[in-house]
């Protein structure tokens, strides 16, 4: 099976890099899919989930948004964070939902509530992120 070397770089870190058979990334577009020998491309990408599969497997991480560049034997995908489902603290994410979901109820100043739309928008990706996880390993989805 062909494969195509993709490396997911953030200010702070390289959190991925490693030979894959498939990566659908989210662009301002929608969800876009990548596999070797695609046609060369840059992109901008959003908040979001990606999706990559190498040797069998299926990895998740939860993104915030960046650009890409595709050539004919790598993918850079150079983003604002990025992160592994084994990086994620349930409790935290949770926590900080609820308190999004209680801050966006009460309808407070408009700083707080542009922020509190954004850290719901996050702990929810990274939520989707968890349950791919625990499907993977066979836990039940308390989520």
């Amino acid at each position: 099976m062909d494969s195509i070397h993709l490396d997911i770089v953030t200010p702070e870190r390289a959190a991925y890099s490693e030979d894959i058979h498939f990566v659908s990334v989210p662009t301002i577009n929608g969800t876009l899919g990548i596999l070797p020998k695609h046609t060369n491309l840059i992109s901008m990408l959003v908040e979001g989930e990606i999706k990559i599969e190498a040797s069998g497997k299926e990895i998740y991480l939860a993104i915030g948004g960046g650009f890409m560049e595709v050539t004919k034997d790598h993918i850079l995908i150079l983003v604002s964070r990025a992160y592994h489902a084994d990086e994620l603290n349930e409790a935290e994410i949770k926590k900080a939902h609820l308190s999004a979901k209680e801050a966006l109820s009460q309808k407070g100043k408009t700083a707080d509530y542009g922020a509190a739309q954004a850290i719901l928008r996050r702990s929810s990706l990274e939520l989707k992120v968890l349950r791919h996880r625990k499907r993977r390993m066979g836990l039940p989805d308390t989520l």
